[in-house]
Parts: structure tokens; C-alpha cells; sequence
């Protein structure tokens, strides 16, 4: 598992600049349009996962690496547990950078009002809603990572499995602006998005709210992970 983690760092470590600079443009973009809004953040997470997944799948597809390595001191047990390890690492950090450029936007409102004017909310720090959307970005990285990493270890990086997870991407990505929307403005909502957004916000019960996010998306990714642990040691090279 380890070696396997290593072998996924030092391959994403010859792309960390493009990678960077993805998560800046587009995670930036978001900034300058919401403003001090923490739901800027899980854009980062899922942006991270898919990106890094996606690069792993090519990378392993054009080198022919999946039968290589099987020529390797690795089981395939661990490289299935190090590529769900790693994802999961870069999940933590994509968050974290979410976490760094809000701070950064909440701070460009308080000292910009120009630029408080223009964007969906120019309020200030959120302590509650960073947290919840930490929880967030994390809960979506975990899904979607749960649903690329098996069809990746599967099928590879055909087109079939490319085209698909790109609608999966997309999907990820327009399906955070409504939730945002709602967020920002729950007195907008229908009535019962409002008032799961209220429940989730309120101070009492946001704990139980994030815990309860987080612990599904989990659930869901360590699931993940053992359905494409026993489909990997069946698979024929």
C-alpha cells in the first residue's frame, strides 16, 4: 500500500504545477463570483479528485503499467488500498486549498468594497459554513472518487470510461451552483430546501448535519473500495 502511494505521488509530482494552476483558474473563478461564500470550497475537492484520478488512469493506460506492475514486490491489494489512499490524500489537500482561497476572498471583501459589491455574498467570515463545506468538499471528493476509481481499475482509460466520467464530472460541478444558490439565499428556496439549509447552518445542529455527511460519504468510499478490491483480484491480464 505504501509503495503503491509513493509510486502515485512521485507521477502526480511531474504535474503538480498543472494541477495547481487548474484548481487556481477555477477555483478563483468561483471566488470572484461568490465572493466570502465558503461554498467555493467544494470545487476544490471534487476539481482535485477527478483531475488526479483521471491522470493516474492515463498514465497506468499508456505505459501499460496495470501488467507491469503486477511484475512488481506489490498485491494487488495494495495497489488498490495505496490508489484509494492517495486519492483520499488529495482530497484533504484540495480541500484545504478551498479552505485557503476563501479566507483569502473573505478578506479581499472586507478591504475591496468594490469587489463587495459584485459578488453573490459579500459578508465576512462564516465559521459554521467553512466548516460545513470542509465537510462537504470532502463528502463529494469521496463520491465521486468512489465511482471513478473502480470504472478506472475495470475498463481503463478508453473512451467509453472517459466520456462517462466526464459526464460524471460535469454533473458534480453544475450540481454545486444550485446548492449554492440555495444556500446563500434560503429565503429564495422552495420551502423545504430552505429549511434543510437552516439545518444544516444552525449552530445546534450542524455537528449532527456535517457528521452525518461526512460518515455517508465515507461509508460510500470505503464500499467503494472493497467492490473494486474483489473485482481487481479476479481480473485477467
Amino acid at each position: 500500500m505504501k509503495a503503491m502511494f509513493l509510486m502515485d505521488f512521485i507521477t502526480v509530482k511531474k504535474l503538480l504545477r498543472r494541477y495547481l494552476l487548474l484548481l487556481l483558474g477555477m477555483g478563483g473563478a468561483a471566488a470572484l463570483m461568490m465572493g466570502s461564500h465558503p461554498g467555493i470550497i467544494p470545487y476544490f475537492g471534487m476539481i482535485s479528485v477527478v483531475s488526479v484520478a483521471q491522470a493516474l488512469a492515463l498514465y497506468d493506460d499508456r505505459r501499460d503499467w496495470s501488467r507491469f506492475r503486477l511484475t512488481m514486490p506489490l498485491t494487488r491489494t495494495g495497489v488498490v488500498l495505496g490508489r484509494y489512499a492517495f486519492l483520499a490524500a488529495v482530497a484533504a489537500a484540495g480541500t484545504l486549498m478551498g479552505v485557503a482561497v476563501y479566507l483569502a476572498a473573505t478578506l479581499a471583501v472586507q478591504g475591496v468594497p468594490a469587489y463587495a459589491a459584485l459578488v453573490l455574498r459579500p459578508g465576512g467570515f462564516d465559521a459554521i459554513g467553512l466548516a460545513w463545506s470542509a465537510a462537504a468538499s470532502l463528502a463529494l471528493a469521496f463520491v465521486v472518487g468512489g465511482i471513478m476509481l473502480p470504472t478506472f481499475f475495470s475498463f481503463g482509460m478508453g473512451n467509453g470510461p472517459r466520456y462517462a466520467m466526464a459526464l460524471v464530472m460535469m454533473v458534480s460541478v453544475l450540481a454545486i451552483g444550485p446548492i449554492v444558490n440555495v444556500w446563500a439565499r434560503p429565503e429564495a428556496a422552495p420551502a423545504f430546501l430552505g429549511g434543510l439549509v437552516s439545518l444544516a447552518t444552525s449552530s445546534e445542529t450542524f455537528l449532527a448535519v456535517a457528521g452525518a455527511l461526512a460518515a455517508s460519504a465515507l461509508a460510500l468510499y470505503v464500499a467503494s473500495c472493497a467492490a473494486c478490491l474483489a473485482a481487481y483480484r479476479r481480473r485477467d491480464f
